[in-house]
């Protein structure tokens, strides 16, 4: 059983392994895209169209990734997922700027990014077995976020040093080498059962409706996480010089928030061991509308240091346990392939209404007021779907739980 045991954490490691040279790799291209576009002579406003087409492909390639994942052939699709996503990357490298495959290349560049995320996610909860979810999520979500952070360094520094083309070139060996480590995981055939998703719109819908009540509440706090966020990281820069706060000062701030997010990732899956998720779930969530309704009543550089800190821990632990509430499906014999691709779906969607409706809502009442509203009509999103059944109540932390505490997953179980 030990035995067992280090093996299913050695394959779990591997998967973390794998995730942050994805990540790296995407964080790299983020960095050196926009600039690599500029030097062949593309305008701002075509750099932008083409950047939203990867993300939109991206949230478009969300669900059916989901809906296509099966536990026996996960391996294969993620491998080949990878290939694709190198090859964009390699492409890019070699393209030389020429507008038709530019834009070929970025439309499959979203909608293998968009699979893998999806993919991804559902891999590590069948290889975890949905047991300590909440620790499982929260290094896993911890692996993605230390290979965005190693790409924007290593992006940075490798194209200064020997160019953009070159730097892609190079780092599409990553998602390569990371296909081939896919096929050294475990087999998957034990996952407990194939699901019917059905066929067609129809039967997505169908299969939508099915799903539990807690994918929804996930959905609707990373939903609330990416909104807030975006919201004040597009507008806090416009609104700080109006308080009194400089550009400089502004640029501290995000990276104080930044760090502290990273920090938590790093260090949560530590402290979920110990606190079920749950009760740390709905702390941080109430903790984050605080903060973002706190932000515009200060301009002490001292106190919104301390704020951004509660903001960037706060989205730190939201991340992980949202993700949580997925894997813990697993153990329950749920589809996690679907729920993985809806989840993901609700990350990117957020991240696209935040600016827009901080926008809307800054033009008539003021960047100050925006980010109290959205502060309030989000947590207000948030408190209907966690109140609306007995299920998302307990999972948000509302309820107290008859089942088990935050070792409750079956901790000392090993699969095989």
């Amino acid at each position: 059983m030990t035995r067992a045991f280090h093996g299913e954490r050695g394959s779990f490691a591997l998967m973390l392994a794998i995730a942050t040279s994805l990540t790296t790799a995407k964080g790299t291209v983020e960095i050196v895209y926009p600039p690599y576009l500029a030097g062949y002579g593309y305008s701002l406003s075509l750099i932008g169209f083409l950047t939203s087409v990867i993300a939109f492909l991206q949230l478009f390639s969300r669900v059916p990734a989901g809906v296509a994942y099966r536990a026996h052939r996960a391996q294969r699709q993620y491998a080949i997922a990878l290939v694709l996503f190198a090859a964009t990357i390699g492409g890019f490298a070699f393209a030389q700027g020429q507008g038709v495959a530019i834009a070929a290349l970025s439309a499959l560049h979203g909608l293998a990014f968009g699979a893998l995320g999806t993919l991804g996610l559902a891999l590590a909860i069948d290889l975890s077995g949905g047991r300590r979810a909440g620790p499982a999520m929260a290094w896993y979500t911890a692996a993605i976020s230390t290979g965005y952070a190693l790409g924007s360094l290593i992006g940075g520094s490798l194209a200064e040093t020997i160019g953009m083309a070159q730097t892609l070139a190079i780092i599409a060996v990553l998602p390569l080498l990371a296909a081939g480590a896919v096929f050294a995981l475990p087999s998957l055939e034990g996952a407990p059962q194939v699901f019917d998703r059905g066929t067609g719109v129809r039967g997505l819908l169908a299969a939508g409706a099915r799903l539990d009540s807690r994918v929804w509440l996930a959905v609707v706090i990373v939903l609330y996480l990416n909104v807030q966020r975006d919201a004040l990281d597009t507008f806090f820069p416009i609104f700080g010089p109006t308080v009194g706060i400089s550009f400089a000062v502004v640029g501290v701030l995000r990276a104080i928030k930044s760090g502290a997010g990273v920090f938590m990732r790093l260090t949560i899956a530590v402290l979920l061991h110990a606190v079920d998720y749950r009760r740390v779930t709905l702390i941080a969530v109430v903790a984050l509308a605080a903060g973002t309704f706190v932000v515009p009543m200060t301009s002490s550089v001292v106190v919104l240091g301390a704020i951004f800190i509660v903001l960037g821990l706060c989205g730190g632990v939201l991340r992980a346990t949202s993700a949580a509430n997925i894997a813990e499906l697993r153990s329950e014999g749920r589809d996690v392939g679907l729920a993985s691709g809806v989840y993901n779906m609700g990350l990117d969607i957020g991240g696209i209404i935040g600016p827009a409706l901080g926008g809307a809502i800054a033009s008539v009442v003021g960047i100050g007021s925006m980010f109290q509203i959205v502060a309030i009509g989000s947590f207000a999103a948030w408190l209907v779907v966690a109140l609306s059944s007995a299920t998302t109540r307990e999972a948000a932390g509302l309820a107290k739980r008859h089942t088990i505490g935050p070792t409750a997953t079956t901790g000392g179980e090993h699969r095989g």
